[in-house]
């Protein structure tokens, strides 16, 4: 089921990092049973009925019953995130699109909803954590594309140089916190350590669960 509140949007998942730090492909590194690019993809299918996966050109990605998802094949190689929004933004089928990187397990469907709503009248919502841009959980127009574009072109590589080229609004920790208390949504997996941090905490929270219900 989606939540059909408010305007629809699609997500974008970001999956062609190379995952150097973590030593492993990022998108099918195992977290919970799932690959962790299963667990975004099911907070995006909860608000969404359009979901692009980004991805390197020789990168295969892990299948998940009873979702689809369409995807965008990143045509700069190893130019980060923002090559890989360039690819995608022109194959969303709505207006704008809740980017959101494939090692955040942890993603609220509520905060995408939100983030989107955020980018009702401007180019970028864009979270801001500790005075920190936050553009792997953020929402872009589809426009957005071609400046995307005309940075690569100028070798700039960063998601944030678009801000001062766009609209764009900035949601304090007090918004985000409404719909997300504890900011868990922002976790992500950069190392090992990340990973079996997050792997202590599923377990932690399936073994409440359990018991609670028992």
């Amino acid at each position: 089921m989606h939540d059909i509140a408010g305007a629809p949007f699609s997500v974008i998942i970001l999956a062609g990092g190379f995952g150097r730090r973590l030593g492993r492909d990022k998108a099918t590194a195992e977290l919970g049973g799932r690959p962790l690019l299963h667990w975004s993809v099911l907070a995006a299918s909860g608000v969404s009925d359009d979901i692009v996966v980004s991805r390197r050109p020789d990168q295969p990605l892990p299948t998940l019953d009873g979702v689809a998802w369409r995807e965008a094949v990143d045509t700069r190689v190893d130019r980060g995130p923002l090559a890989g929004l360039e690819s995608a933004l022109p194959l969303i089928r709505h207006q704008l699109a809740v980017a959101v990187a494939c090692d955040m397990p942890l993603v609220r469907p509520s905060l995408l909803r939100a983030v989107a709503d955020a980018c009702a009248d401007v180019d970028i919502a864009m979270p801001q954590l500790d005075g920190v841009a936050q553009p792997l959980l953020a929402a872009y127009r589809r426009s957005v594309a071609d400046t995307a574009r005309r940075l690569l072109d100028d070798g700039e590589g960063r998601i944030r140089a678009l801000l001062p080229l766009t609209t764009h609004r900035l949601l304090d920790e007090a918004e985000l916190r409404v719909h997300d208390p504890d900011l868990a949504s922002f976790t992500n997996v950069n190392r090992a350590e990340d990973l079996e941090r997050l792997t202590t905490h599923m377990s932690g929270r399936s073994s409440l669960t359990q018991s609670t219900a028992s």
